[in-house]
Parts: structure tokens; sequence; C-alpha cells
């Protein structure tokens, strides 16, 4: 695995979304879980997590996620999590984390599914 596929990203937008980049592992999301708190302390709120750009996620990108929606659930909102690769919708069914995440993933040909 060379670095560039080591390493995870989030792009921001001015609508309160998170394009979520690269691998949601292990490796990336102590980095990943900084870059959205510092994008809350100067910033809006994260009302969306986009993962298209999601190319691997372990439990601990499953974590991360349940943290934020745990975070904003107690400040009175929620967050939608979109397009999760087949890996971690599977394991958030597994977990029964799916429903609780407000969790929609893709189909084979990168489209969002339910």
């Amino acid at each position: 695995m060379s670095d560039a596929d080591r390493e995870g990203g989030i792009d921001f937008t001015q609508d309160g979304s998170a394009n979520f980049h690269g691998p949601l592992t292990f490796e990336t999301v102590p980095a990943l879980f900084r870059d959205l708190e510092e994008r809350v302390k100067r910033e809006a709120a994260v009302e969306r997590i986009d993962l298209a750009g999601v190319t691997a996620a372990d439990s601990a990108g499953l974590a991360l996620l349940l943290e934020w929606q745990a975070r904003a659930r107690a400040n009175g909102s929620s967050l939608a999590v979109r397009n999760a690769p087949g890996a971690l919708l599977r394991l958030a069914r597994l977990c029964e984390a799916d429903e609780l995440l407000n969790l929609s993933g893709r189909d084979a040909a990168g489209s969002a599914t339910p």
C-alpha cells in the first residue's frame, strides 16, 4: 500500500457536508477525527457525511461515524451518512448500527441505496 493509499481526507463544503475520500480505517481515523473537530470549532456543524470517495473501511471508521452521530444528537440534530461502501454497510448492519447512523450505502454502480 502506498502512502497515497493510506491517507484519508475530508473535503468540507459550505452547505455542511463532509466528503470523505481514501480509507476510513484504524490508520486514518485519528487524523480524520481531528479534522472534524477542528471544522466544528472553526465553523458550523457537519450535517451530512458522504462516503462515496472511501476506498476501504473497518470498525474504526464505524466508531468514528457513531461518535459523530452521537455528538449531533446531543446537539439536537442528526447526521446523514450517505454512500457507505459495502464493507462498512455490512459491518454496521451486523452491529445493528445502520439505522442508528441514518446510513445508506452504494450499489455496485456507485449509486446510493437505502
